[in-house]
């Protein structure tokens, strides 16, 4: 049935976004957990991004894992492991806790990531592998800006975390019951993980979105790890506000990243939406960071959200695609393909927070830290020149 693949992608959406509710309420929350587990700036922001680089490292092995026994089975396996890291979190002070509970977060990352284009290969055509990975990275964007918007609104760090494990063990079981790993009579092609990323390393596109990948996480995520605490204490904008004005960026971005696919699967000229959106975005969040006045910031970061929403699936797509433009890639590469890809996006999401971003915060300010950062996510479109167009929606 054609219509049953998109229940399929509901399904899948549903898992993928419960991964993300409670690990991102820890943005809009920052001040009171470095007072509860002790932590000090750069503690809580490698706790915040720990979780992407364990999906980094899980790249390529959960990509193999998925070959031998399918991407079903793979997923269901890491997101239980991620529900058990939430729940740890509910009754758990200890610093050291935390941390293992963030390893665990990240086991069911990394295997969502890397097996996501393998599922969306199996059941969409390449004319709608565009806008189906727009649709699934909507998850991650509604489901952590519920976490930052909701957060100030539970009675403890507990209980949100309570609430967080057993929405995943939920949507695990929704996910085993419904999703299969491809339609009736289709074959999905077996190949080694690591083949398909030494033939990627070959591939200028796949260079371009990995690095592109790069830098845009590397950008990003530290916004949104410390618009909080910097909006409280620099801006004296308490931190539910502040908490709910960067969640915008998520908010709007959904909406952008259902749009800007679905118009460039049309029109074409994907090259061109990566770059003048990420270039957009940086201006106006720095811009509005300036300015600094609460109805400004709403403006312009919800603004910024909607044009960032269209790049990320522009780049997550191009595994999935790039078989049908480009001779020299076969499907069966896609998962090793989409391994780099994402090794890529996820230790540029660890790194640039606690190793970068953070310090440079603590030594100059936040208003030069976010200057560094709106500049790390701009300088994603240079690599956009190297990725190949897709197939136009007919």
């Amino acid at each position: 049935m054609p219509a049953y693949k998109w229940f399929i992608l509901a399904v899948a959406w549903t898992l993928f976004g419960a991964l993300f509710f409670s690990w991102y309420a820890m943005g809009t929350l920052a001040v009171l957990l470095m007072e509860l587990y002790q932590m000090d700036q750069t503690q809580y922001s490698i706790c915040f991004t720990l979780p992407w680089l364990v999906a980094g490292i899980l790249a390529f092995p959960s990509g193999i894992v998925a070959d031998k026994i399918g991407v079903r089975m793979t997923a269901t396996a890491g997101a239980l492991i991620t529900a058990f890291g939430t729940l740890l979190k509910a009754f758990s002070i200890e610093y050291s806790a935390l941390i293992v509970a963030q390893i665990l977060v990240g086991i069911g990352l990394g295997t969502a990531l890397v097996n996501l284009p393998k599922l969306i290969n199996a059941w969409f055509p390449p004319q709608q592998v565009g806008l189906a990975t727009g649709l699934y990275m909507t998850a991650m964007m509604i489901w952590l800006s519920l976490g930052m918007t909701l957060a100030p609104f539970f009675q403890s760090w507990s209980s949100l975390n309570l609430v967080g494990g057993i929405l995943t063990i939920l949507a695990v079981v929704l996910f085993v019951a419904i999703v299969r790993d491809a339609p009736a009579g289709v074959v999905i092609p077996k190949a080694n993980v690591i083949e398909g990323a030494k033939n990627s390393l070959k591939n200028k596109a796949i260079w371009g979105a990995a690095l592109g990948t790069f830098v845009a996480m590397s950008g990003m995520v530290p916004f949104q790890a410390l618009f909080p605490t910097a909006a409280f204490f620099e801006k004296g904008i308490d931190v539910a506000t502040a908490g709910a004005i960067v969640a915008m960026i998520t908010w709007a971005g959904c909406i952008g990243s259902f749009v800007f696919p679905a118009i460039s699967a049309k029109t074409g000229g994907v090259k061109l939406y990566i770059i003048l959106l990420s270039l957009s975005f940086s201006v106006l969040v720095y811009v509005g960071w300036i300015l600094g006045s609460v109805p400004i910031l709403w403006a312009t970061i919800t603004l910024a959200g909607f044009l960032a929403g269209g790049v990320i699936p522009h780049w997550m797509a191009l595994p999935a695609y790039l078989p049908a433009v480009d001779q020299k890639m076969k499907p069966e590469w896609i998962g090793g393909a989409a391994g780099l890809l994402n090794t890529f996006l996820c230790i540029g999401a660890f790194i640039s927070t606690p190793f970068i971003i953070a310090p440079i915060a603590t030594a100059s300010g936040f208003t030069t830290a976010f200057g560094i950062s709106a500049l790390l996510f701009a300088i994603q479109g240079m690599f956009a020149l190297l990725i190949l167009e897709p197939p136009k929606r007919k």
